[in-house]
């Protein structure tokens, strides 16, 4: 088994047993996509342009389940829908999203 596969097993454990369920994604293009897993960070530390540190919501989700995010997209869970912002990171398997 290679590293990628292991890696890929990984993702799958954590999208399976570690999210905090799945939610429906809508593009600021109208496109929707449902059953996304989602991980939900309600403490997520930033830095802002002047070097003030900001507590922020955050949402991650799996890139191959959502190829492209961006500030307008909406993302609705447990009967809240929070709005994107825009993308904080990107490691090519999870995107973290600043919502609010």
């Amino acid at each position: 088994m290679s590293f990628g596969d292991q890696l890929d097993r990984l993702d799958a454990a954590v999208e399976s047993h570690l999210s905090d369920g799945a939610c429906r994604y809508v593009t600021a293009g109208g496109t929707v996509i449902d059953n996304v897993p989602y991980l939900l960070d309600r403490d997520f530390e930033v830095q802002e342009d002047d070097q003030v540190a900001l507590r922020v919501t955050t949402i991650s989700v799996r890139v191959s389940r959502v190829s492209k995010s961006g500030r307008g997209d909406t993302i609705t869970a447990a009967g809240r829908t929070w709005n994107v912002q825009q993308t904080l990171e990107d490691d090519g398997s999870w995107r973290r999203l600043y919502v609010t």
